[in-house]
């Protein structure tokens, strides 16, 4: 049964890799992206041309073969970890089959993010802590200023387990670092307080699943009440916490917290393996019944995730597709690139980016918009025969009626 199980596993995963780099090679640059891309000098950007060096013509996947490189480092180390985690092999490539599936970790591997390379320091500091191998842990440590912002967000979150743990070493460590990190990055409060915290829960739910997320909030707070609380429950639990409150004053860079949050996924694993043994055989088939639901939804959802394109033929409004922002402006300028137009100028500056990298240039001789006017010539975004969208380019100085070829 166990070798058959994880035939499935390496089935799965075999099919998971595919996928992924099918979905990067096909996915168009994101706002977000392109905004690295073109503005960043950071770690994010400089895989990104790093890939698109390596792989010039090789369409989208140039820019996103680093992180799905990153993406099955991680892989691995996630299954280093749960090894050290969970006791019976069923247990840890259960973990290993719900991350594989989790939408968060999925767009992670495919999109040009600072995740995967959170995920890989933070997963080798865990394993190395968990081993006992505290020198090398703590030489991992300084990394995360390097990465992004999230340092700060871990280092609070390491610096409040040391207190709890009256470690001394770590508490200057951590302290020390999270000072650092405080100076390079701050905290960034702005604007009126307003409420997000339903948005926020929303955006875990979609980054874990809805009924995932549901019970992986209910494990962790039945540890708080009665369980192990090691190093992985502490930072992710906290991180949690504060996350969902300081979404009650404003909306949070959910990037910068979920993963510390998802790296405690075999502890959820181990709570619901607990209770499903501990009980007689005839009262299990409930706990498979509900562990089989909430792994279907899973699949469902990562499914809808990794082939998404179709939706745009079924849904009314097709601009409000999760995944427009990548798509759209890729049409666009196909279409302006048939209609001899290679410049416009968008008001709308990541919009701008992402016509930039299609080889539509700025201009201030023309604009793109979404609305007729006097001489506009309009340009028709299509897919797969269906009308998305209509946009038009005219001229800003609109004195003169505007012809396709006065662009180039």
């Amino acid at each position: 049964m166990q070798s058959r199980y994880r035939i499935a596993v390496s089935i799965l995963l075999f099919f998971h890799l595919v996928a992924l780099v099918w979905v990067a090679w096909h996915l168009p640059i994101g706002p977000h992206e392109a905004t690295l891309y073109f503005e960043s000098d950071g770690l994010v950007a400089r895989f990104m041309h790093w890939g698109r060096w390596l792989l010039p013509h090789a369409d989208f996947i140039n820019i996103r073969l680093p992180f799905l490189l990153l993406h099955l480092s991680n892989l691995a180390l996630f299954y280093k970890l749960s090894t050290l985690l969970l006791k019976d092999e069923k247990s840890v490539l259960t973990a290993f089959v719900i991350y594989l599936l989790l939408p968060g970790v999925v767009s992670s591997a495919v999109l040009a993010t600072s995740t995967g390379m959170i995920l890989l320091v933070y997963q080798a500091f865990l394993i190395f802590w968990l081993q006992k191998r505290e020198m090398a842990a703590y030489l991992l440590l300084p990394l995360f200023l390097f990465i992004d912002r999230s340092s700060v967000i871990f280092y609070f979150a390491l610096l409040t387990f040391a207190l709890w743990r009256r470690k001394v070493e770590l508490l200057v460590t951590a302290g020390t670092l999270f000072a650092a990190a405080l100076g390079i990055y701050g905290i960034d409060m702005h604007g009126k307080p307003v409420n997000y915290f339903v948005d926020t829960v929303a955006l875990y739910a979609a980054i874990f699943s809805p009924l995932v997320f549901l019970y992986f909030f209910y494990a962790m707070y039945r540890i708080l009440l009665k369980g192990e609380k090691n190093i992985i429950w502490h930072i992710g639990f906290t991180v949690l916490l504060l996350s969902l409150a300081i979404s009650l004053r404003q909306r949070i860079p959910i990037q910068d917290f979920a993963p510390y949050v998802i790296v405690a996924i075999p502890l959820m694993v181990k709570l619901f393996f607990h209770s499903y043994r501990v009980r007689l055989p005839q009262f299990r088939k409930r706990y498979f019944f509900l562990a089989s639901v909430v792994l279907a939804v899973l699949v469902l959802n990562t499914l809808i995730l990794l082939f998404h394109k179709p939706l745009f033929l079924v849904m009314k409004e097709p601009r409000h597709h999760f995944a427009a922002p990548f798509y759209l402006p890729y049409w666009c300028a196909e279409a302006l690139k048939e209609e001899g137009i290679t410049a416009v100028h968008v008001a709308k500056r990541k919009r701008q980016e992402q016509l930039r990298y299609y080889g539509i240039a700025d201009s201030n001789v023309t604009r793109l918009s979404g609305r007729p006017s006097p001489g506009s010539v309009a340009v028709t975004i299509r897919y797969s025969n269906r009308l998305l969208k209509r946009c038009y380019v005219s001229k800003i100085n609109n004195k003169d009626n505007f012809a396709p070829n006065a662009s180039k």
